[in-house]
């Protein structure tokens, strides 16, 4: 009953986030607490299945935790912020097969988000002049979580009406993030493959409307040109691959030692980012500074490390009676962002991924076929 209840602070929170017009750090960790206190209310057992990842995950850190922060003596949070994912992995694994939020609480609260998104969003564009809107703290973070729940709520009425799709398009057009636009051109493709040959001639122009609008998005935002070169990701890419070009093929596989500072070389580089250099503060860098999760994990754990990621939110959406194709598309989404910023390191997804874990769906979207 009180993980019910813990759900409608959500709206509180949304409201507060609807009258204060400057971006706050603080609301990643009132997530965070929210996560916590699910956990606490939900700690009692482990679902049967789940078991084996989480004590691959408690493994994992503990291991790393002892080589990284008490053998190596590097900083502490330095170390969380690496391996966070992992960490939230073993808060989220006793969510998985709990049927708390009912369809309907669910749906009220989705829809109430779009709307406070859209009104804010619109306010801080036109009224307050902001190329970049927030709700909470980032766009790029927050809208990844909207999308998780636009295509929740697809899964459970099996379709996207048209007004929520323009609504969608338009707080992420306002939102003048990359990453965001072609995360929403991935879901409108996604939500509409069906009708696409019935509606062709409604959904190409649109498309076609949507890239052009994404388009010119880019071009504002590197400064009125097509210069890959003055793309930031694509600085951090060619700093990322200097870090790495002596590699050795298991490197690539596990990544680097835990946890490696980046050389001089990287951290001078990148010296504009001096609030993402390490805790300690000696001057040393992690990987954090590329902003592309995808890069991060990488060089943090390896390949291995990313497909194991993907693996466990697979595993667990699998658990929880969502199709191949669901748990594909959450992934997916969760990747694009990673191209840019935190991705599965944001409690952004993991709160998109909790709606997923503990949701009661009616007996036909329990379906593991695609």
């Amino acid at each position: 009953m009180l993980s019910k209840k813990l759900f409608l602070a959500l709206y509180i929170i949304a409201v507060s986030a609807l009258i204060v017009f400057t971006p706050l750090r603080v609301y990643n960790q009132v997530f965070e607490i929210f996560l916590l206190a699910l956990f606490f209310f939900n700690s009692v057992r482990l679902n049967k299945k789940i078991i084996p990842i989480f004590l691959a995950s408690l493994i994992y850190v503990l291991g790393s935790f002892v080589y990284a922060v008490i053998i190596k003596k590097n900083h502490v949070l330095d170390f969380l912020l690496v391996y966070k994912f992992f960490i939230y992995v073993l808060f989220l694994a006793f969510l998985v097969g709990k049927k708390i939020l009912e369809e309907n609480t669910f749906r009220k609260l989705y829809k109430f988000l779009l709307w406070t998104f859209f009104i804010k969003y619109l306010i801080s564009a036109f009224v307050f002049k902001n190329a970049r809107p927030v709700l909470f703290y980032e766009n790029n973070y927050e809208l990844m979580f909207l999308s998780l729940l636009f295509y929740l709520n697809y899964i459970l009425v099996k379709k996207a009406n048209y007004w929520e799709q323009f609504l969608l398009a338009l707080i992420f057009v306002l939102s003048g993030s990359k990453s965001a636009l072609l995360i929403l051109v991935f879901l409108l493709v996604v939500v509409n493959y069906q009708f696409f040959y019935k509606k062709a001639h409604i959904i190409i122009p649109g498309i076609i409307s949507l890239v052009l609008i994404s388009l010119g998005v880019f071009k504002q935002r590197m400064g009125g040109e097509f210069n890959i070169e003055n793309i930031d990701r694509f600085k951090f890419l060619m700093v990322f691959v200097r870090e790495v070009k002596e590699w050795s093929f298991m490197d690539f596989i596990l990544g680097a030692e835990r946890i490696t500072p980046l050389s001089d070389y990287a951290c001078g580089k990148l010296g504009y980012y001096q609030s993402l250099f390490s805790y300690s503060e000696d001057g040393s860098c992690y990987s954090v500074i590329f902003h592309s999760y995808i890069l991060r994990v990488i060089f943090d754990h390896g390949v291995l490390g990313l497909l194991a990621m993907m693996y466990i939110v697979f595993k667990m959406l699998i658990i929880s009676n969502y199709s191949y194709k669901n748990a594909l598309v959450v992934i997916t989404i969760g990747t694009i962002n990673g191209l840019s910023v935190s991705s599965f390191n944001s409690i952004y997804f993991v709160l998109g991924l909790v709606f997923f874990l503990v949701l009661k769906k009616p007996n036909h979207t329990n379906n593991i076929a695609i």
